[in-house]
């Protein structure tokens, strides 16, 4: 199970903030956040065994994310899912055009929810439920359609308006991020914002913020299986306006 929460033009201060947990099983081999080698243009952490990335942005400040959708479909033989956040990044089209792009390929996916943010315009694609446009405002997504009633996401909208009021949003959601909730597992799955778990939880906490000076930041947290941190990587960088980009970077732990 995954989580995103964002608002997108709701605060003056920050056009986007986007909170997300990656659960995946812990044997899966994953790299930690950083510009990736080669594709020099995108910033996020990397799935080892499949190439692609469950969320990523670029030198403009595009940003794309996925999550699985619980629908019980095998995967065999099926495209992986993180390729699509990839694919969005390597093109500089706008969302819309990536969508129309992909639109005839979907079934070739497991099942997914998938963000696309251009600078301009943020996107809701699934080959599970109807693609629409974002409206400004406050949105929380998991494993099923954009809009569905669960704890979690629920929850997870109330603590994005509240962090919004903070002098600090990135640390507001990392400890949204991390909330538990005690409970059987599929009750758990579907209320708790972090995932405990020796074979599969909660991998890492990831957090955006894009200000409205044009500077982003990226902050991710990875855990082990014993739900320990085991790293903090925190990236801040001016968007590339066709020219170079100022950044700086911390590795902590």
């Amino acid at each position: 199970m995954c989580l995103i929460a964002l608002a997108w033009q709701v605060s003056p201060s920050y056009p986007l903030l986007v909170a997300a947990n990656r659960d995946e099983r812990h044997a899966r081999a994953t790299a930690p956040a950083r510009w990736w080698l080669d594709r020099p243009e995108i910033f996020g952490g990397r799935d080892l065994t499949a190439g692609g990335t469950w969320l990523a942005v670029d030198r403009r400040g595009r940003l794309a994310a996925v999550t699985n959708f619980r629908d019980g479909t095998p995967l065999a033989g099926l495209r992986s899912r993180g390729a699509l956040v990839t694919g969005f990044l390597e093109q500089r089209g706008s969302a819309a055009d990536f969508e129309a792009a992909i639109t005839p390929e979907l079934h070739e996916y497991g099942p997914f929810n998938l963000l696309l943010f251009d600078g301009e315009q943020l996107r809701y694609v699934s080959n599970r439920a109807p693609a629409r446009r974002l409206t400004p405002g406050i949105h929380a997504l998991s494993n099923t359609a954009l809009g569905s009633d669960w704890p979690k996401t629920r929850s997870a909208a109330a603590g994005m308006e509240l962090a919004l009021g903070t002098a600090d949003p990135a640390e507001a959601l990392l400890t949204l991020l991390a909330r538990r909730a005690p409970g059987a597992l599929e009750e758990t799955y579907r209320s708790a914002h972090f995932i405990e778990g020796e074979v599969y939880g909660t991998r890492s906490s990831t957090v955006v913020l894009l200000d409205a000076s044009g500077r982003l930041t990226f902050v991710e947290r990875s855990f082990d299986a014993a739900a320990r941190v085991t790293g903090e990587v925190r990236e801040t960088f001016t968007l590339a306006r066709g020219g170079s980009t100022a950044q700086a970077s911390e590795h902590l732990l």
